[in-house]
């Protein structure tokens, strides 16, 4: 859910942040579900979503 909603105030499709993170659509949809991550799924989201705003 915090995934959604930090991709959300940037306003970002599911497409755009699967793209600018190096993840696959389905992973994000996957995440935003609250599905598991594995640590190199978090940490290329945390690059993103820290760097740009």
């Amino acid at each position: 859910m915090l995934i959604q909603k930090l991709r959300l105030q940037r306003g970002w499709s599911q497409e755009q942040l699967a793209e600018l993170s190096g993840l696959s659509v389905r992973t994000i949809q996957r995440l935003e579900r609250g599905q598991p991550a594995s640590v190199e799924s978090l940490k290329a989201l945390g690059a993103v979503l820290v760097s740009v705003r």
